[in-house]
This record gives structure tokens, C-alpha cells and sequence, in this order.
């Protein structure tokens, strides 16, 4: 075999054996280079630091919230209205202020018996425009003003029926409306129909309002926010950190300047962050940015 190979290169002339020895001196350095840089890359990746942010865990109560519209209506309204045929002979109230229970409203001469007619306030409220002047003619049954009672407002919510399992105790909620910016209302929705709608498949509730400042009109268009279900002392973190993967929920955590990745159970989702029942602790400082680039137990470097 050795002859062969002499007699070989013997036969071979200057040009093929300059060749040869490029070629040989090409695939020694290639060797040499990609030695060279496996072993950078096994250095650099001991070495180098990711970029994250991290926060500590949150301790607070999990929520579980339907969010809901309402309507809202004064706890005591009443379209006046009058009782007789005649003639409005005097109309007894300033439109717009309250006036108490009993108060009178109107005085109709009556073209239907001899006399007066006389319309009270049947409750303490808010007196609306009149839509009568004095000395108009009225029949029975014309509106003649509306009465509302501002103290008391009243939510009413269509609940769908698959809410029905959480309907069994006092719903606390916070009630908001876009028009009067930074106030919240909190109560709880404790009426509850007995009844499922067959048409809507829906349940009607309400809840009564304190409206002592006069700050909500009837008609006002309130969003609400209805806690199903609370979890005090939870441990709740940002939703951006959750890694999810088959169904299966992730979270890296800070352990000294590395990054360890836990599996973790959730619960209850609401305002951004999430329920952890199981894998955290209330000492755990999770990563939120930058956990793309991360890979169990890789050097971390915190930013602010």
C-alpha cells in the first residue's frame, strides 16, 4: 500500500501537488476555525448576561369580575298626570327642586264636577319641566310633569344564566361612568330575580345607589364591574410573564443572577395580572421583559 501511494504522488506533477497541499491547508484551517469558535460560543454563552425586568410577586385579592352595563333609574319615578277634564288654574311648584311628600302640584278646575282638582307629590322627589302652562285645557291622562326621587338610584343588570351558580350571596361591584371621570360607586347587587327570562336567558338584577350628593341623573349610562368570585392573600403577577406551552403555564423567577424557569398552576385572570395557585412564592421576584431570550438557569442582569 505505501508503494502505491509513492508511486502515486511520483506521477503527479508540480501543479497537482501545490493543489493538493492548498487544499489540505484549506480543510486544516477550517478545522482549526470552527474548533476555535465552538469553543468561543461554549465560552460566551457561560459568560454573558441577558437584559430583563423582573417584579416581585403581588399579595393581594384574586377578582373575578363580569363587567356589565346599566341604565340607571331613579328608585322612585312618576309620570304625573291628570286625573280630569278642565283647565289648569294654578300650578303650585318651581321646576326643577324637590319638593316633599304631599306637596301640592297642581290645581285643575274640573269640567267633569263642580270644584277644583287637586294633584300631590306622592313621594319626596325631583319635579321635572311642566308640560302645562296656567290656563291650558287637559284631559284625563295628560302628562303633565315627572317626579323622581334622586336620592336612591337604582342599577338594574340583565345577568346571562350561566352566572347562576355565583348568584347565591350579596355581589360586591364598582360602578363608574365615563361622564363623571375619577368617581366610583361600590355597593352590592343584592336583588335578584327568582326567575330565568325564557326569551333572553338572562336573570334581571338590581342594586339601590346612595345618590346623596345628586351627582347621577336617571339615564346615565354606567359600567360595572360584578365580583363573581374573591380570593384574599393571593399571590398575583403581570400577565406578560406567563409562558404558556401546550397548555402548560410557565414563569421564570430570579434565583440570585439567574434566570429559573417553574411550572406553575393559574387561576383567576383580571386587570392584568394572574392568579398563581401553585409553583410561587410570596418572596418570588418575577421576570417580565426579556424572558424570550431566556433558557433555564441563564445569567441574568436586572434593569430598571
Amino acid at each position: 500500500m505505501p508503494n502505491k501511494i509513492i508511486t502515486y504522488i511520483k506521477s503527479l506533477n508540480i501543479f497537482q501537488i501545490f493543489l493538493g497541499l492548498f487544499i489540505l491547508g484549506l480543510l486544516y484551517g477550517g478545522m482549526s476555525l470552527y474548533t476555535k469558535y465552538l469553543g468561543f460560543t461554549k465560552f460566551m454563552n457561560q459568560t454573558k448576561f441577558v437584559n430583563v425586568k423582573t417584579v416581585p410577586v403581588k399579595i393581594d385579592i384574586a377578582k373575578e369580575t363580569y363587567k356589565a352595563i346599566s341604565i340607571v333609574e331613579s328608585s322612585d319615578s312618576i309620570e304625573i298626570t291628570s286625573k280630569v277634564n278642565g283647565l289648569i288654574d294654578n300650578i303650585h311648584f318651581k321646576e326643577g327642586t324637590t319638593v316633599d311628600k304631599g306637596s301640592l302640584l297642581y290645581s285643575i278646575i274640573s269640567a267633569d264636577k263642580i270644584g277644583l282638582t287637586k294633584i300631590h307629590a306622592p313621594f319626596k322627589g325631583k319635579i321635572g319641566l311642566s308640560n302645562k302652562n296656567l290656563g291650558d285645557t287637559v284631559i284625563r291622562g295628560d302628562f303633565l310633569t315627572a317626579l323622581d326621587n334622586y336620592d336612591t338610584m337604582k342599577l338594574s343588570v340583565d345577568l346571562p344564566e350561566r352566572l347562576l351558580p355565583f348568584l347565591v350571596e350579596d355581589l360586591e361591584y364598582v360602578a363608574s361612568s365615563d361622564n363623571l371621570p375619577g368617581i366610583f360607586y361600590t355597593g352590592k347587587l343584592s336583588f335578584v330575580d327568582t326567575r330565568i327570562n325564557n326569551e333572553t336567558r338572562t336573570i334581571s338584577a338590581y342594586s339601590l345607589l346612595d345618590n346623596s350628593k345628586q351627582e347621577i341623573k336617571p339615564g346615565l349610562l354606567m359600567k360595572l364591574d360584578i365580583f363573581l368570585k374573591q380570593v384574599p392573600n393571593s399571590i398575583l403577577i403581570p400577565e406578560e410573564s406567563l409562558l404558556s406551552i401546550n397548555k402548560k403555564h410557565f414563569v421564570y423567577v430570579v434565583n440570585n443572577d439567574l434566570a429559573q424557569l417553574k411550572s406553575v398552576e393559574i387561576g383567576i385572570r383580571n386587570d392584568a395580572f394572574i392568579q398563581i395557585k401553585n409553583g410561587l412564592t410570596k418572596n418570588d421576584s418575577v421576570i417580565y421583559m426579556g424572558q424570550e431570550k431566556l433558557k433555564d438557569g441563564s445569567k441574568i442582569k436586572i434593569i430598571e
